[in-house]
């Protein structure tokens, strides 16, 4: 059917699709039970009891909430009086207790002081009030392990651990003064000390290489003149360095290259004056004489491979360049001027030299 203009569309009702209810269920028979809830009783038992407790604003919290309060005990028993006495479990004898270390909680004992033993020694010898079962030791065999640990490893090792096995802490000088046994043990220790302060300190001390007199000193390296020293005893002038008699106008490293010179033959000792006038110098490593052509001071050898400084190397020909006194540690931008050693300063017997300043 054609649609004509002005004409109206016919409208067909639409038909709804109504669902069934579903059927309601049949009222169930009452049964008689015997059965009481809760609920059906709470509301009886509070309006039966006439006593109500006040309920806590805030709930104290602990590890189990269910757990019984404990009542505090009206009558309680005293502490008992810390120990008065100790036993030492090495040499087993009962001493008071002022005859051992005390003891520091490891928290907190280490803000105060001063303790008796190192502090992570304490744990090893004090008595630890957890453990005890376990005795402490008492000073006077703190001493006596010191005194047999010198007598077996020497002065080095008596500062190294203490008598628990295994332990390595390092004990200050000032506990191994207080535990050393005083005699003979007290005199060993310091006598091995003083050598192996000898043999470790710098600059090491110098023996006065006189034959009569043999007194030790302890050189300055700061003094004008260092290496040349003079010995406070009988004034002897000697070489902090090369530890012989002073070598007059010649350097350290002129010094040791010159038993060099006494063996080379005569055409060798010409390449020398060659390479001198050249301004060559040698090698404070192997003496190979080197001819610089430019650049700054540090040099390296092409024979060992060492690096040194030119300013301070040895010449060619020893005694070519007279041994100066320098000043150490001064800055390159400052001239102090004239300069003389020490020991001729207080003698009054050479004359002032041109300064020579030396970076060290």
């Amino acid at each position: 059917m054609a649609r004509t203009r002005g004409t109206a569309r016919p409208i067909m009702a639409r038909r709804r699709m109504l669902r069934p209810l579903p059927p309601i269920p049949a009222p169930t028979p009452q049964v008689n039970t015997t059965r009481v809830l809760r609920s059906q009783t709470a509301a009886k038992t509070a309006a039966e009891s006439k006593i109500t407790k006040p309920k806590s604003k805030a709930r104290r919290r602990r590890l189990d909430p269910w757990a019984t309060k404990k009542k505090p005990n009206p009558n309680p028993k005293p502490r008992p009086p810390p120990p008065t006495h100790f036993t030492c479990r090495i040499c087993i004898e009962e001493q008071s207790s002022d005859q051992f270390p005390r003891w520091a909680t490891p928290k907190r004992g280490r803000r105060y002081g001063p303790w008796d033993v190192p502090f992570a020694c304490i744990m090893h010898l004090a008595r630890n009030p957890n453990k005890k079962k376990i005795d402490p030791v008492c000073n006077s065999c703190i001493g006596k392990a010191m005194s047999a640990r010198l007598d077996r490893l020497g002065a080095r090792q008596v500062g190294t651990g203490c008598l628990e096995p295994g332990c390595e802490n390092i004990w200050p000088w000032d506990f191994i003064m207080k535990y050393m046994p005083v005699g003979e043990p007290l005199e060993k220790y310091n006598m091995e000390m003083l050598e192996v302060w000898k043999h470790d300190s710098m600059p090491k001390p110098v023996t006065c290489p006189a034959p009569d007199c043999g007194a030790i000193g302890l050189p300055d390296v700061m003094a004008p003149g260092y290496p040349q020293i003079s010995c406070n005893s009988c004034s002897f002038r000697s070489c902090a360095q090369c530890l012989v008699p002073w070598h007059k106008d010649l350097t350290c490293a002129e010094f040791a290259s010159k038993h060099l010179d006494e063996k080379m033959s005569d055409p060798e000792k010409d390449t020398l004056k060659l390479m001198q006038t050249k301004d060559g110098k040698r090698c404070p490593n192997c003496f190979l004489v080197i001819e610089k052509d430019g650049g700054c001071d540090s040099m390296l050898c092409l024979g060992c491979s060492k690096y040194f400084n030119w300013a301070t190397a040895a010449s060619a020909v020893p005694g070519a360049k007279k041994a100066e006194p320098f000043i150490h540690n001064n800055p390159w931008w400052t001239n102090p001027g004239p300069i003389t050693c020490e020991v001729d300063a207080l003698e009054g017997t050479t004359t002032t030299l041109p300064a020579v300043l030396a970076a060290t």
